[in-house]
């Protein structure tokens, strides 16, 4: 048996009460030459989970006989031997599905969606690596961690995230020009950076993480990195489709960071929406959490339960940088209101650019390359300032 073949022999149990699901998923892990066992309710899959004592558990919440959060913390509270690595794979994926399913022990989460097959077996695999790889050799020491990371995500899609991560980068550049600079694409399947700044590369982090190299080096890193933009920065593209993004190897994520840390000043990192055990180690790491939400209920709300769950993950409150987009008019939900619901400062506001937003993306520049003198350019670079002065203080 080949070490790949060893590796690829690992059990998985499927839990979901959609027959067309099961047969659907059986197929195409079994082409990765897993074994597969089947379950069609909660009853079932928990006589199975503890009959076949599967490596990975793939489960619906939504089964016919019980919450599937019931199954899952129950698979999760077995102590008779090591508990399996549960994915949460569902139709139902809203910020507050995603925090529950974390909650109750889920070790990923991935909602049930076009592409969501390649992203499925490409967390497996990177599980699997993780799990089996061979003990390295002592590493030398590591290079002195510099570079302060700086991520920027919300609840909810269409919020903004790329755009404001987008910005501050050029603004900070623009009142710190000596700086490196690097904005990280991580919005998986695929990311709108770069087509937003109009830049095409097919050097992805995807791609990084196959790197044959035993040790993420600055010389790998400089390879897929992209020479310096003529906004000031450098950008690293997280995926440039969803098959790309399924074949990431999720155990390279983190020393991957480690190095960029060696690196660049200041890492600013576009999650979009995205909560998985991908962003979660490099949120936990961040130096502040840009957390943009819109003056809209059902985003604040969303906003309340991401938050909490952030919270209960020890990230502190005074680490979070409540940035408030799209603030226009007696329609939307206050500032005010925003605070209190969030029980959180707003540290920035946007003004409502749509319009000009669109004519930035449209000629591949940042908003405040195009329009300095708006409102919303003026924020931007409050925001920038405010990160710099962090730092600043950071390193005195």
């Amino acid at each position: 048996m080949t070490e790949r073949q060893g590796r690829m022999a690992a059990k998985i149990l499927l839990i979901d009460s959609d027959a067309a699901t099961l047969n659907w998923l059986k197929v195409k892990l079994e082409q990765e030459s897993y074994v597969v066992v089947t379950a069609r309710s909660g009853d079932e899959g928990l006589g199975k989970l503890e009959q076949d004592q599967p490596d990975i558990v793939v489960l619906d919440t939504v089964l016919a006989d019980m919450d599937g959060l019931e199954v899952l913390r129950r698979a999760c509270a077995d102590e008779r031997g090591t508990p399996p690595w549960v994915i949460v794979f569902s139709k139902k994926y809203q910020p507050q599905d995603i925090a529950a399913g974390f909650q109750a022990g889920a070790d990923d989460f991935i909602g049930k969606r076009p592409g969501a097959d390649a992203e499925l077996i490409g967390k497996i695999r990177g599980h699997l690596a993780q799990t089996y790889a061979r003990k390295p050799a002592p590493p030398p020491p590591p290079p002195p961690v510099n570079g302060h990371i700086f991520s920027f995500c919300s609840s909810k899609g269409g919020s903004g995230v790329t755009s404001v991560c987008v910005n501050v980068a050029y603004a900070l550049a623009q009142v710190q020009p000596e700086a490196r600079i690097l904005v990280v694409d991580m919005v998986f399947p695929f990311g709108t950076i770069a087509s937003s700044l109009a830049f095409d590369s097919r050097r992805t982090v995807a791609r990084m993480t196959h790197e044959p190299t035993e040790e993420i080096s600055r010389g790998v890193v400089e390879k897929y990195v992209s020479a310096p933009l003529k906004w000031g920065f450098r950008l690293l593209i997280g995926a440039n489709d969803p098959q790309e993004a399924g074949n990431l190897d999720a155990a390279r994520i983190e020393p991957i960071f480690k190095t960029l840390r060696t690196m660049y000043d200041y890492i600013l990192v576009d999650f979009g929406r995205t909560l998985s055990r991908i962003s979660l180690p490099i949120i936990e790491i961040s130096e502040r959490v840009l957390f943009i939400v819109t003056p809209d209920i059902t985003t604040v709300k969303g906003a309340k339960l991401m938050l909490n769950f952030l919270r209960s993950r020890d990230i502190a409150f005074d680490r979070i940088f409540l940035i408030n987009n799209r603030t226009v008019g007696r329609v939307w939900t206050t500032a005010e209101d925003i605070e209190r619901e969030l029980a959180l400062k707003v540290n920035a506001m946007i003004p409502y650019e749509v319009e000009y937003m669109t004519m930035a993306t449209n000629d591949g520049v940042p908003f405040i390359a195009k329009f300095p003198e708006h409102a919303a350019s003026a924020m931007f670079r409050q925001v920038a300032q405010k990160l710099r002065e962090h730092v600043q203080g950071v390193s005195k």
